[in-house]
């Protein structure tokens, strides 16, 4: 029996695996060390099957994972980090790679050179634990966050969406931004800048002791006054935690009882989502200090230059050779059936 560190092997209990001869399986080497009577802490996300095995327990729910991995060490940060770097760049190959007409395919398939990078790049890869997920969502499936893109698809007019999350040897970062393949309309325009509002102000409130209930409800009661109340326009909370998972706590978002500390990890990305026309969101990966926050992604979130309107012609090249050999239609499937000015909030 190997030994555990930290933990003498007398202390070692092992049993045989899934599954497992009767009386050879962990719930009965936990009987055989703490009686039925006693109680038992399970996470909340234990399996129903875990749970019918201890169903003689008077079990406990408690987060205690979850909480043990709030706070970030040095180390945990310095590996997030790594990771947002290759985020951001995962961004920067998306919007890279996208003029008016591409498709989504186009993006995607630059998934390729971000994780070539990282092979390249990190010396103690783990390719078990190292993963990149990236993609554009276009205009007016942007609005739709929950969605998955198609990859013939085009980006053409309204606001698409650019999500990345990276994870590095384990540890994940995420960078997204809003950006136009076409000159914005004035609908868009007035989105992007509540949007931009709100992410500013939530910025504004980071430091250890806020509460994340208080976070989400300062952003979303601006949101409303702005016009753009409601749950069909928001969607989801204004951020939560990142390391080991790409969402963990603590949970920014009303009815939550975390509270901001020094070396937690978080994103914050309020969102607008107007239907038929697409979704504003920037998103990115940030570190509580003591006195404040730090941004670990970078990528450039002003308007102009998030608008997309040269012609790109190797680009295009490259595109009409990839979505040939997909045999990718060259048709959009959204269509819009209202004008973008009849949803203009207020």
């Amino acid at each position: 029996m190997s030994k555990a560190v930290g933990i003498e092997p007398e202390n070692i209990c092992s049993y045989r695996e899934y599954p497992a001869p009767q009386n050879c399986g962990w719930s009965s080497r936990l009987q055989e060390i703490l009686p039925t009577h006693g109680q038992i802490g399970i996470e909340p996300t234990a399996r129903r099957e875990i749970t019918d095995e201890l169903r003689d327990y008077s079990m406990r729910t408690v987060s205690l994972v979850e909480q043990l991995r709030l706070v970030k060490s040095q180390a945990e940060i310095a590996m997030i980090q790594r990771a947002a770097k290759y985020a951001d760049i995962g961004v920067e190959r998306l919007i890279g790679s996208s003029y008016f007409g591409s498709s989504i395919a186009e993006g995607f398939a630059q998934t390729r050179s971000v994780s070539a990078k990282i092979i390249r790049e990190v010396k103690d890869w783990d390719a078990l634990t190292t993963k990149v997920l990236m993609a554009t969502w276009g205009a007016p499936r942007s609005a739709m966050p929950h969605s998955v893109p198609m990859l013939q698809e085009r980006l053409e007019v309204g606001p698409h969406v650019a999500l990345v999350l990276t994870r590095v040897n384990g540890y994940s970062a995420e960078s997204e931004r809003t950006y136009f393949t076409s000159p914005p309309s004035s609908v868009a325009k007035t989105a992007f800048t509540a949007m931009m509002e709100a992410r500013h102000r939530a910025l504004a409130m980071i430091r250890p002791g806020v509460s994340c209930s208080e976070l989400d409800s300062t952003v979303t009661a601006f949101l409303t006054d702005e016009g753009y109340a409601g749950e069909d326009m928001r969607l989801h909370r204004i951020g939560h935690g990142i390391g080991l998972g790409t969402h963990e706590g603590p949970w920014l978002a009303e009815g939550s009882f975390d509270r901001l500390d020094a070396n937690m990890v978080i994103s914050i990305e309020p969102g607008i989502y107007l239907k038929d026309i697409g979704g504003f969101r920037h998103s990115d990966t940030i570190l509580v200090t003591e006195s404040g926050y730090e941004m670990l992604t970078h990528y450039p979130t002003e308007l102009e230059k998030l608008v997309i309107t040269n012609w790109k012609p190797i680009e295009r090249c490259k595109g009409w050779l990839l979505r040939h050999s997909l045999q990718l239609s060259t048709r959009n499937r959204f269509s819009r059936t209202v004008s973008e000015h009849d949803l203009l909030p207020g």
